[in-house]
């Protein structure tokens, strides 16, 4: 059993969105463990002005103090590193939990080590334990860990008590105020009459090799709107020409793209019935207000790696002889992962997750549509 006797904690992190969330669990084991510390996360700054920054993300009192250094994907520069170093050796932090994603190359774990021990950090959590990624077994990759259960089981390598695998608390804590504000923005749009259930929609992505076609994305939504479900655009400000697209081919819908906080954002996932989209920050979002998801992957990364966090998920993921490629733009076999995702796939994964307790009162008063439900065979 790890002492809990630390007073100043450093949490390295690093990433967009998702990669916050998908700390989440071990960030509560960490304040768990260690309720008296001060807890301080480290963590890279894009330079963008669309990317999400952890303290609009985390809930009040999983952290003390946000540390930031701007870089780019492939890191800070030398100037900057700098600067970090002398305000981590003012700072005189006595741990450090090392969150690096698995990813991380060999090479750049020994890196980061070396520059926090000489910023005076000498007692490390989380840094053993890294799985390598498995290459192909008969022509397919095999299912790995997903990621948030990764980082716990290297902390609990460092002796730290963690949840079993699934189990982790990766909830963002909406408040009260925060769920009131989000339920009258999405009450002054919900226009149209008949409409009792929102269904949260995800059709973009910072890498391109993660979109479904959008024309795709059109018709499901038609097939949710001939059930009563209302979609709910989400994304950031640069999805929201593409939600504003969409809406219009479908005729109703919210564009919440670009137009809420991130909190509010997952205060409004709260009230959707369930998110179908893209893997996306979004869709790590609606998982964390235990909104189900029906998850259209790409194969670029390692099957289970990203899924959403947690049960009832609906992941739909096409082998292919290219999958791991980890390219942000498709440019060897013209996005087939994705394109192999058919509508009528999606649409029997939405199926799924449509409420038991979404009732004929809960239409608009449309027989046909209540019979689609029950038999789409009969609809297409």
């Amino acid at each position: 059993m790890i002492s809990k006797d630390r007073r100043k904690i450093l949490v390295f992190r690093l990433g967009h969105l998702g990669d916050t969330l998908i700390a989440l669990p071990a960030l509560h084991v960490i304040r768990t463990t260690f309720p008296h510390a001060k807890i301080s996360l480290l963590s890279n700054l894009y330079p963008s002005p669309e990317r999400i920054a952890p303290d609009q993300v985390l809930p009040k009192g999983l952290i003390d103090d946000w540390i930031r250094y701007e870089s780019s994907d492939t890191g800070g520069g030398l100037v900057e590193m700098g600067r970090l170093f002398f305000v981590l050796r003012r700072k005189k932090f006595d741990t450090l939990v090392y969150l690096a994603p698995r990813i991380r190359s060999t090479s750049d774990i020994r890196r980061d080590l070396f520059f926090f021990r000489a910023a005076g950090i000498t007692d490390v959590i989380g840094h053993l334990g890294f799985e390598s990624l498995p290459t192909q077994v008969d022509g397919r990759l095999p299912e790995v860990l997903q990621e948030a259960d990764h980082l716990l089981n290297r902390l609990s390598v460092s002796g730290i008590p963690v949840p079993e695998s699934g189990k982790g608390k990766i909830n963002v804590a909406v408040t009260e105020s925060e769920q009131r504000q989000a339920d009258a923005w999405l009450s002054q749009r919900v226009t149209r009459d008949g409409f009792r259930q929102l269904v949260a929609v995800g059709p973009g992505s910072k890498w391109p090799s993660k979109v479904w076609p959008e024309h795709r994305f059109v018709e499901i939504g038609h097939r949710l709107i001939s059930v009563g479900l209302l979609p709910v655009v989400f994304g950031g400000a640069e999805d929201r020409q593409l939600g504003t697209r969409l809406i219009s081919s479908w005729g109703s819908g919210i564009n919440a793209a670009g137009e809420l906080s991130i909190r509010l954002a997952a205060a409004a996932l709260l009230r959707c019935q369930f998110y179908v989209g893209n893997d996306t920050g979004t869709m790590h979002l609606a998982a964390a207000v235990n909104t189900k998801c029906v998850a259209i992957m790409s194969a670029l990364d390692w099957p289970g790696h990203w899924n959403p966090y947690g049960n009832g998920h609906v992941v739909l993921r096409r082998s292919v002889p290219c999958e791991g490629c980890l390219l942000k733009t498709c440019d060897a076999e013209g996005m087939r992962c994705l394109r192999e995702i058919s509508v009528h796939e999606v649409w029997r994964a939405c199926e799924k997750l449509i409420a038991p307790a979404f009732s004929e009162s809960a239409y608009p008063g449309d027989t046909s549509a209540r019979q689609c439900v029950a038999s789409q065979e009969s609809c297409n």
